[in-house]
């Protein structure tokens, strides 16, 4: 629990540390939360007013009394107010509407073919992020914002998407810019989707718990959010966690990003479609059916292909899971976490291989493992871990206490 600060110029973070708190823990009194932030009495009293009179906190009834008198829980209102988050992806947006735990309300997925002039998707999105709230019939006033996660790089200062590999018309474009002036004045955030999956995750997913977990995120390529000591470990341009750069093989095939043998050239969906094509191309695949122009058809015939159990399938799939482990093994054994996530559309139907690939290798090659064990998991949000996330990237700028905002304004 990160405890709160009897400062002046800090009452937006200290209600972030209220607020976090009561999220956290669900039902606290006063005095319970002022046990836990280290803030006065007074200070928590007078927070938890504005609270309540923002509607993002309710009172609900009394504590069992223990001799004393018995003392008003508090909780958040989930109604309180609602987040947007949009996930823009290589052929797909997805938008998500979610109340102030991320809890998904209404959902909208729009196609977005690749060749998709940047602007048009933006367009789209601006659309669907409207209609989710008119449908939804909420009071425009209650939206506290709109997270968007795209694949990386980006200038998160910017909130500009600067070349991501698999969107060759996004280069350089002011994301954040242009769907404020669309959705004014909804306050418009951007991250990169690896680092949203594990927001969505500490959020609305089954991280809440651990202060130290990466979310692997692979959709075409695969990246990881991570949470240090319950902050969001974001590095000098928010482009932190690039694990599917990570090189295994200096030796092997060079990769766009200039590195050889990087962990995407494995474990990755065009990775692993380019040798289910080699196998069909040799006599060995026909079962498998592939179409050979789409990889995200043919990614997910060779999903479908592993839960008929098909051996070639099955192989394909855990021999890349078995290079993802590799990689996550180095993660682990850097930043010491107790919990690894695994999240993303690529995931679907081959997540259990993937799961006890890393789980083998963790077991046996975590540095720590005779302190601790590191618990792996599928994501409990699935598909949706890029959306809900998003949303989640405004609930986590709304209630997340910000040690670096605070030292930026005390000096």
């Amino acid at each position: 629990m990160t405890g709160g600060a009897n400062l002046p110029l800090v009452s937006s973070y200290n209600r972030s540390v209220v607020l976090d708190a009561i999220r956290s823990a669900h039902d606290l009194s006063r005095v319970e939360l002022a046990a836990m932030t280290g803030l006065t009495g007074a200070t928590v009293s007078n927070i938890v007013r504005r609270l309540i009179d923002e509607q993002y906190v309710v009172e609900m009834g009394q504590s069992a009394s223990t001799g004393g008198k018995p003392r008003t829980l508090l909780r958040i209102n989930p109604t309180g107010g609602y987040a947007v988050g949009v996930q823009i992806d290589v052929d797909t947006t997805t938008s998500v509407l979610t109340d102030l735990l991320g809890a998904p309300l209404g959902r909208q997925r729009t196609a977005a073919g690749q060749t998709s002039r940047p602007a048009t998707v933006i367009a789209h999105v601006a659309r669907d992020v409207r209609r989710l709230v008119q449908d939804a019939g909420i009071d425009p006033r209650r939206v506290v914002g709109v997270g968007v996660a795209t694949p990386g790089p980006i200038d998160h200062a910017r909130g500009m998407v600067l070349n991501p590999p698999n969107m060759g018309r996004w280069q350089n474009v002011p994301l954040r810019e242009e769907l404020e002036r669309l959705l004014h004045p909804w306050p418009v955030l951007v991250d990169n989707d690896a680092t949203v999956a594990a927001m969505g995750e500490r959020w609305a997913g089954g991280a809440l718990s651990s202060n130290n977990f990466a979310c692997i995120y692979m959709g075409t390529g695969i990246g990881a959010g991570i949470f240090v000591g319950g902050q969001v470990c974001r590095g000098t341009s928010s482009n932190s966690g690039e694990i599917g750069h990570i090189s295994l093989d200096p030796l092997g095939e060079l990769c766009f990003c200039g590195n050889r043998g990087c962990v995407e050239l494995f474990s990755a969906p065009p990775a692993v479609v380019a040798a289910a094509r080699a196998r069909v191309g040799a006599g060995t695949g026909a079962a498998l059916r592939l179409t050979g122009t789409s990889v995200r058809q043919d990614y997910a015939r060779i999903g479908q292909a592993v839960q008929r159990g098909d051996p070639l399938a099955v192989e394909l799939i855990s021999r890349a899971a078995d290079f993802l482990g590799y990689a996550v093994v180095t993660l682990t054994n850097l930043f010491d976490l107790d919990l690894v996530v695994l999240a993303g559309p690529a995931f679907a139907r081959v997540g259990p291989l993937f799961l006890h690939a890393v789980q083998r290798e963790l077991a046996a090659k975590s540095l720590a493992r005779d302190s601790h064990a590191v618990e792996v998991r599928l994501s409990e949000i699935a598909e949706d871990v890029g959306s809900i996330g998003a949303a989640s990237l405004v609930l986590h700028s709304e209630f997340a206490p910000r040690l670096i905002s605070l030292k930026s304004r005390t000096g």
